[in-house]
């Protein structure tokens, strides 16, 4: 079965660096992430292009742009990444995988206000592709409130729903997978799952 693959992991202002320079691959080798296949790289493309300067000037234009107060704590930035079932996508063809991205990037432009994103990455180079999405959670009252844009279980449910919804209007394949507030499953960490 199939299914379309959504995932948030909020970033505060320590991890931006570290997460630009994976996004972007700005590194000369990935020890932690033998996944990555360097030659492949040059398939890699943006639907959302990087800002011209670095992610952390960025995020903070942004967010000075809104004029939110900022504690030292708050999360900066979402990074999202989006997929679908591995054997599903190596069965489409580069137009129609391009398309998907697509189509889950007009999801959250939606979602989240297109001026809230900043980069949208398609990694090609690894052994499924996937989009690491990235936005600022600004609210509609232009403040910085992960907890309110991405919420907590019950809102996590309504997204991984509604992006299912989405996605499936035009890949009909695709499953909604059973609901974590179903199943009580907590998301088990990144390493793990590539494992």
């Amino acid at each position: 079965m199939p299914y379309a693959i959504l995932r948030f992991q909020k970033r505060k202002a320590g991890s931006v660096a570290a997460c630009e320079r994976h996004n972007e691959r700005k590194k000369e080798a990935y020890k932690s992430n033998p996944d990555i296949d360097l030659e492949r790289s040059k398939h890699n493309y943006h639907l959302v292009s990087p800002p011209r300067y670095t992610y952390k000037k960025e995020i903070n234009r942004m967010v000075q742009a809104a004029g939110c107060k900022v504690r030292k704590d708050s999360v900066k930035f979402i990074d999202t990444i989006v997929t679908a079932t591995p054997e599903y996508l190596d069965h489409l063809p580069p137009k129609q995988v391009r398309h998907y991205f697509e189509r889950a990037l007009d999801f959250f432009k939606t979602e989240v206000g297109e001026a809230n994103i900043f980069s949208a990455v398609v990694h090609m180079d690894e052994r499924n592709p996937h989009m690491h999405l990235c936005f600022v959670p600004l609210t509609r009252d232009n403040r910085l409130s992960a907890k309110e844009v991405i919420g907590g279980r019950d809102k996590l449910v309504e997204w991984q729903d509604k992006f299912h919804d989405h996605m499936a209007a035009e890949f009909p394949d695709l499953e909604r997978g059973q609901s974590a507030a179903i199943t009580r499953r907590k998301h088990i960490p990144i390493w793990l799952y590539k494992q």
